[in-house]
């Protein structure tokens, strides 16, 4: 059957909505992997708690761990915001059959499973993010403000450690409102998807039917 027609390759459908929205997210991520990689490696390595000033040395610390756990988030929503709508559109146009592969391939378990826990997880990075930095702040007013090569002879003035601890308690702040806003806009979502969701299985069962049907007749072959 020549394709150059058919209205699924050359119309809006919904695949093609959700991968340009879903595209967006390999964006943000990969914006987010190259600043908290940035920070991690600029950050000073002196965080021994006991060693020097605790407080500084436990808020290096952790903010440190919470870089990583950016950092590991939205590697895997670089790749899965990359790789699945590639596949997807490459299924799309392998051919005849190329929608309902690509649409099989989208509702995958294994495939919407970690597309929405890469959504899910590169979202919650946003407040884990803003509150590493708060931390990170405490330490940057405290170590800029005194000879840090021996912390035990010299101080920060309170100035200083009020001023840190207010841009830290700032950070926090907005890390709280961040994540006050993603549940309140997954919750809203939640509510509406569970309306939907009879559809959704009727569809994906069509899907199934369809698919099985289309492969296990040996007419649709391998393409490069």
């Amino acid at each position: 059957m020549d394709i150059t027609n058919d209205p699924r390759f050359f119309t809006e459908n919904v695949l093609t909505a959700r991968l340009t929205a879903f595209a967006s997210l390999g964006v943000v991520a990969g914006l987010m992997v190259q600043n908290s990689l940035d920070h991690l490696f600029a950050m000073q390595k002196r965080m021994n708690p006991f060693k020097g000033d605790v407080v500084d040395g436990s808020c290096q610390l952790c903010g440190f761990l919470l870089l990583g756990i950016v950092q590991y988030l939205n590697v895997i929503a670089t790749y899965v915001g990359v790789a699945q709508p590639y596949h997807t559109i490459r299924l799309m146009t392998a051919g005849p059959a190329g929608f309902e592969a690509s649409a099989c391939y989208y509702l995958n378990p294994n495939i919407s499973t970690w597309r929405h826990f890469a959504v899910s997880m590169a979202l919650i990075s946003l407040p884990i993010f803003l509150a590493s930095s708060g931390l990170r702040m405490i330490v940057k007013f405290d170590r800029e403000n005194y000879d840090f090569p021996d912390p035990t002879r010299n101080s920060s003035s309170t100035f200083d450690k009020a001023l840190g601890w207010g841009m830290c308690v700032y950070f926090l702040v907005m890390a709280a409102t961040v994540l006050y806003v993603h549940r309140l806009h997954f919750k809203v979502f939640d509510e509406k998807y569970e309306r939907v969701k009879p559809s959704l299985f009727q569809h994906r069962e069509v899907l199934d039917v369809m698919s099985s049907r289309i492969f296990g007749s040996g007419r649709i072959r391998k393409t490069g």
